[in-house]
């Protein structure tokens, strides 16, 4: 037995009538013009009309209490109504009174219900009641022979209700199943665009022309601590941070100019935002693109460095040899018994010098030679004991290092020769710098990670007198340092590491005084976290 998708409710709609029917069926019965019509049997009319609204009621009942309508329960009710509508239509006025009209909504109400064979199964049950009732009237002589021509009227149209109405039901089925279809369609679409946006590692941000946020992948939380579109307290959206929204309003005024890179905070990337308005009946919203320049800056590294090594390569031996001779003659100069102490000195300035020189195109030399990292999943905490313990040994100047491990089960993926050799190099220099102001200085090395992301990140903080204001934005240029003995490779070389190992390495302000930094920390973030367990 075939029955409409829409069943339940529209047989609990169809029950809610039949009540409203009884009702009124039963307030015509008891009224006093029903006094004067002439019904076949009024005290039988009076009590059928009652217990049909009493039955339908408790029916309403009963299927509004069950869970799920069974077809052979819908089957019973309706024929069950047809047969009672027919009792009303006995012993009241016959076909003339107008009861049949309810007949054809009883049977339109079955072929909605229940499709098919069995739907028009009530069309016949009513043509066969409606004719045995109007023949046994006949027969008695309570009505004419006019009446028996309206039967088969009455008949006709009990089936044209139920062939019509079934095939509008299924046309309208097969419109709400296409419909249906195309929605699950949408929304299958919907989530597999709202995955590809989530997976995308181009953060993704819309917002309309307030600067709310309506959409945000979670990218944005990656490159710039930003999640979410509405305030979990206020429920209100959230606006856009205004390191965004002044560049929005930047762009406005001239969409052709490239907004300034960014950086949301110390422990995240440096990004770009690019901007295209996305066009709306009403209003104009805005797709912003966050995007990670740390890519696009190994790119341009890569062809820096490759143009680099050319050009050392090249020079190195037409440097080397006249700096060997250079080097060569002044220690044969040293060794001479007629210099004097000022001629000593300047043999000492020349051969030191010389070396300087000679460091400066090692490291340059290693711009171009440093190989492929070989990234495996590292424990850190069981990874920077060995370290520092290994340096501890080889230190002549016997350090303090402190060591503080928030998490000992921190891990990340990175070339663990490669991240060692930027770790000494910043512990070097760490301690150079905290032992000129202080000789009992103190090296923190702090291993921890980000509440939001539990990203794991490496703090090497000193005690030295910090670095000057103007300095910081050329800490990691090629060949920019502050000391006269320096080459000025060594944190541009350690940068360079770490963003081929997938991390970041940064300079992180401290308090100042008097305009100076007191101190100073480097981090090393780590690109991702995963517990080892």
């Amino acid at each position: 037995m075939e029955i409409s998708p829409q069943s339940s409710s529209l047989f609990k709609y169809y029950n809610f009538y039949k009540v409203i029917i009884g009702i009124l069926l039963f307030g015509m019965s008891i009224s006093k013009q029903s006094l004067f019509q002439d019904y076949r049997f009024p005290v039988l009319f009076q009590t059928l009309t009652l217990s049909y609204f009493l039955l339908n009621v408790a029916i309403a009942i009963f299927f509004h209490l069950s869970e799920k309508e069974k077809s052979k329960q819908i089957f019973f009710t309706l024929s069950l109504d047809i047969i009672l509508l027919h009792g009303l239509f006995y012993c009241g006025t016959g076909i003339s009174g107008g009861l049949a009209n309810l007949i054809v909504i009883s049977v339109a109400a079955g072929n909605i219900i229940i499709r098919g064979r069995i739907g028009l199964s009530f069309a016949a049950m009513a043509t066969l009641l409606t004719m045995l009732v109007e023949a046994e009237r006949f027969l008695a002589e309570f009505n004419h022979i006019q009446d028996m021509a309206q039967t088969g009227l009455m008949g006709s149209m009990y089936f044209a209700s139920a062939y019509i109405l079934q095939y509008l039901s299924i046309r309208i089925s097969q419109s709400e199943s296409l419909l249906k279809r195309q929605r699950q369609d949408l929304i299958e679409l919907e989530r597999l665009n709202h995955q590809i946006i989530q997976s995308m590692r181009t953060g993704i941000i819309v917002c309309d022309e307030n600067n709310d946020i309506k959409l945000i992948n979670q990218a944005c939380n990656d490159l710039i601590g930003l999640s979410g579109k509405t305030n979990t307290t206020t429920n209100r959206p959230v606006p856009l941070p205004s390191y965004i929204s002044d560049r929005i309003k930047l762009w406005r005024n001239a969409p052709n100019m490239r907004t300034s890179p960014f950086k949301a905070s110390h422990d995240k990337p440096l990004v770009q935002a690019n901007f295209s308005r996305l066009q709306k009946d009403e209003g104009s919203e805005v797709l912003i693109f966050i995007d990670d320049t740390r890519k696009m800056t190994q790119q341009a590294q890569q062809l820096k460095l490759a143009s680099l090594g050319r050009l050392t390569a090249s020079i190195a031996h037409e440097v080397r040899n006249p700096l060997g001779a250079i080097s060569h003659a002044t220690q044969l100069l040293a060794e001479s018994e007629h210099l004097d102490s000022a001629d000593r000195k300047m043999t000492d300035i020349i051969q030191r010098h010389s070396k300087r020189v000679n460091q400066i195109i090692e490291n340059t030399l290693q711009l171009s030679r440093r190989s492929e990292p070989q990234i495996e999943e590292i424990q850190l905490k069981s990874w920077l004991e060995k370290i520092i313990s290994e340096y501890s040994l080889h230190d002549q100047k016997k350090s303090q290092i402190l060591v503080n491990v928030e998490d000992k089960e921190l891990s990340a993926r990175f070339d663990p020769s490669q991240i060692e050799q930027v770790l000494i190099n910043l512990m070097d220099n760490g301690i150079r710098h905290g032992t000129k102001e202080n000789a009992s200085a103190v090296l923190l090395v702090k291993l921890t990670k980000t509440k939001d992301q539990e990203q794991p990140y490496l703090d090497i903080i000193d005690q030295g007198s910090g670095i000057l204001k103007e300095s910081i934005p050329h800490l990691f240029e090629p060949f920019f340092t502050t000391e006269s003995q320096g080459t000025g490779l060594g944190l541009y070389l350690s940068r360079e590491i770490c963003e081929a190992n997938q991390a970041q390495l940064d300079y992180i302000e401290t308090p100042e005084e008097n305009n100076i930094k007191l101190g100073t920390c480097f981090r090393i973030m780590f690109a991702h976290h995963k517990r080892i367990i």
